[in-house]
C-alpha cells in the first residue's frame, strides 16, 4: 500500500501522541508495589532551597522564652466561653452558643460535642468533621464571643493571696485590659514591698506533659520595657510571687510606682526603746500622700497614727512621737522574717540619714517588723542639736516656768529650744526676779535630777554651758532676789500693824 508523503508526517505524529503500555506499567509499579517501609529516604533539598534538611533540626525539648508570646498563650475553650457558630448557607445550625458545664454544645444532627480544652483551630476542626457527611460544601467557622472568666491562684508576696477570678470584659459589658499578669497582681491588691519581681513563676497546665514552670522578670517590663514579661493568664494558672532572698533588701522607689503596686495599704509594726510612745503603730501607705476619713471637709486618716506616704523608718518614729534625747540613733535595730520564716536583724544608722543624706539608711518597712530604739550609753550634746531637728524628733516639747515670770506655766518649744527662748516665750521676767540666779531642773534617765544655776541674759547664744538647749519636761524656777524679798517681808510686817488702826478708824467714820 503506497502512502503519501502527507499521510506518513499524520501517521507519526499520532504515534509520538500515544503512550506506551510499557512506560504505563512502569510507572504503576513505582507506585504501588513499593511497601512504606521500604522506601529510600528523601533526597536532599538542593542548595537554595529554604528548608532545612530535617537531620539538621533540633528536636530536643522545647524550652520557654518568655520573648515568644505564641509559646505562653493558646486560649483553650471551657465552660462559660460563649461562642459564634456559622455554618455556610444552613442558619438551622449557625447561631451563639454558651459551653455547658460539662464542656459540651449541642448540635441538632449530631447531638452534644464536647469543645472543652480544644482551641478554636481544633474545635473548627471537629465540627467540620462531625457535620462533613450533612453538608455539600463543609464551610464551617467558630468564633469566641464572651470568654469566660478565669479561675486563677495567687499566693506569696501579694496583698491579698488566694484564688480569685479575673475577667476579660468590664462591667457593663465595656472591653477591658486584657488578662495579664500585671493584670492578675492589680487583682491581688498588688505586691507586696518585699516582693521579688524578678522571679516570679507561673505554673500552667500543659496537656500530657501535666504543668509546667513559666519564669518571669517584671524587673526588666520596668526597667526596660519588655512587655514580652507580662504574659497574658490562661485558665488554671497559679501565680507566685516569691520574697527577696535578702531580708533588708526592699523594693525601690520604681517598683513602688509601678502600676501593679497598690495605691494604698496598711502595715502594722511594733516599737521599743528610746522612742515617746512604745507599742503596735498602725501605719497607711497612699500613693497621693493624703487619706479620706469619709467625713465632710476632712482629709485626715481616722483611726490610724499617720496619714500616707512611704512606709520607712523615719515615718515610723514620727508615728511613735519622735526619739528621746538619749536615743542612740546610729544603732536602730529592725527585726524582720526572712523567706525561710526566721528572723533577721537589719541595721540602720540614722545619724548618716540627716548629716550625710543618705536615704538608704531610712529603710523601707514591711508588715510585721520590730523596732528596737536602744540607749546611748553616753550622751552627745552636739549630737542631740543635730537630732532635735530630724523629721523623726518630737514637733514640740514642753518646760514649765514657775516663779517671777510675767507669764508663768507650761510652754510649748520647739526641739532644743535655749534657756533663754523659754525665758522670752514666758514674757520676760518680772522688777522682783533674780536674773541672775535662775534654776533648771531636768530628770535624768537614771531618775535623779539635775539642778543648774544660770543667768537670764537674753543676749547669749546658744550654748550649751551658759545658755543650753532644753528637753521635754524641763522645769525653769525664778526666785524673788533678795532686796525684793526684803522689801515684801517689810511691807507685810507694816501691814500688819497698820491694818488694825485703819479698821477702827474707819469704823468710826461710819459713826
Amino acid at each position: 500500500m503506497h502512502i503519501s508523503q502527507f499521510g506518513k508526517l499524520i501517521l507519526f505524529a499520532l504515534i509520538a501522541c500515544s503512550p506506551f503500555p510499557s512506560w504505563a506499567q512502569t510507572t504503576t509499579i513505582e507506585r504501588t508495589s513499593v511497601p512504606s517501609s521500604a522506601k529510600s529516604p528523601p533526597s536532599p533539598e538542593p542548595s537554595n532551597s529554604n528548608l532545612r534538611p530535617l537531620s539538621k533540626i533540633n528536636i530536643g525539648v522545647p524550652t520557654l522564652n518568655v520573648s515568644e508570646s505564641q509559646d505562653t498563650f493558646r486560649y483553650t475553650l471551657g465552660a462559660g466561653d460563649t461562642i459564634k457558630i456559622d455554618v455556610f448557607n444552613v442558619p438551622e445550625l449557625s447561631g451563639n452558643q454558651t459551653i455547658a458545664p460539662d464542656g459540651t454544645i449541642n448540635i441538632s444532627l449530631i447531638g452534644a460535642i464536647k469543645l472543652e480544652g480544644l482551641g478554636l483551630d481544633e474545635a473548627n476542626a471537629l465540627l467540620r468533621e462531625k457535620l462533613n457527611p450533612f453538608l455539600v460544601r463543609n464551610i464551617v467557622n467558630i468564633s469566641l464571643i464572651s470568654p469566660r472568666p478565669l479561675n486563677i491562684a495567687i499566693v506569696g508576696e501579694v496583698n491579698r493571696p488566694g484564688p480569685r477570678f479575673l475577667n476579660y470584659v468590664g462591667t457593663g459589658g465595656a472591653v477591658s485590659n486584657a488578662a495579664t499578669l500585671t493584670r492578675a497582681l492589680e487583682t491581688a491588691s498588688g505586691i507586696t514591698s518585699r516582693a521579688d519581681i524578678s522571679n516570679i513563676q507561673i505554673s500552667r497546665r500543659d496537656g500530657v506533659a501535666g504543668r509546667r514552670i513559666i519564669k518571669v522578670n517584671l524587673q526588666d517590663l520596668l526597667e526596660k520595657g519588655d512587655i514580652s514579661q507580662d504574659v497574658r493568664i490562661l485558665d488554671g494558672d497559679s501565680i507566685l510571687v516569691p520574697p527577696l532572698s535578702q531580708a533588708s533588701a526592699s523594693q525601690s522607689r520604681l517598683v513602688s510606682n509601678s502600676t501593679f503596686s497598690p495605691d494604698t495599704f496598711t502595715i502594722q509594726v511594733a516599737i521599743v526603746g528610746e522612742v515617746n510612745r512604745i507599742g503596735p503603730q498602725t501605719l497607711v501607705y497612699s500613693r497621693s500622700g493624703v487619706l479620706s476619713t469619709g467625713l465632710t471637709g476632712s482629709t485626715n486618716t481616722a483611726g490610724v497614727t499617720s496619714g500616707g506616704g512611704p512606709v520607712t523608718l523615719s515615718r515610723a518614729l514620727q508615728a511613735a512621737n519622735g526619739v528621746t534625747e538619749i536615743a542612740d540613733i546610729r544603732n536602730v535595730q529592725i527585726s524582720r522574717l526572712n523567706d525561710k520564716g526566721q528572723r533577721t536583724i537589719v541595721k540602720a544608722n540614722l545619724l548618716d540619714l540627716i548629716t550625710k543624706a543618705d536615704i538608704s539608711q531610712d529603710i523601707t518597712l514591711t508588715d510585721g517588723d520590730l523596732i528596737t530604739v536602744p540607749r546611748l550609753e553616753k550622751t552627745n550634746p552636739s549630737d542631740y542639736l543635730q537630732v532635735a531637728k530630724a523629721t523623726f524628733s518630737p514637733t514640740t516639747i514642753t518646760v514649765q516656768v514657775v516663779g517671777e515670770a510675767v507669764r508663768p506655766g507650761p510652754l510649748q518649744l520647739r526641739p532644743n529650744s535655749s534657756f533663754t527662748e523659754a525665758i522670752s516665750y514666758a514674757g520676760g521676767l518680772t522688777n522682783d526676779a533674780d536674773w541672775r540666779a535662775v534654776e533648771l531642773y531636768r530628770v535624768n534617765p537614771d531618775g535623779s535630777i539635775m539642778r543648774r544655776d544660770l543667768v537670764a541674759d537674753l543676749n547669749l547664744p546658744l550654748n550649751e554651758e551658759s545658755n543650753p538647749g532644753l528637753r521635754d519636761r524641763d522645769v525653769i524656777v525664778v526666785r524673788p532676789s533678795f532686796g525684793s524679798s526684803l522689801i515684801n517681808s517689810t511691807t507685810r510686817f507694816l501691814g500688819n500693824i497698820i491694818n488694825p488702826y485703819s479698821l477702827i478708824n474707819n469704823a468710826f467714820r461710819r459713826n
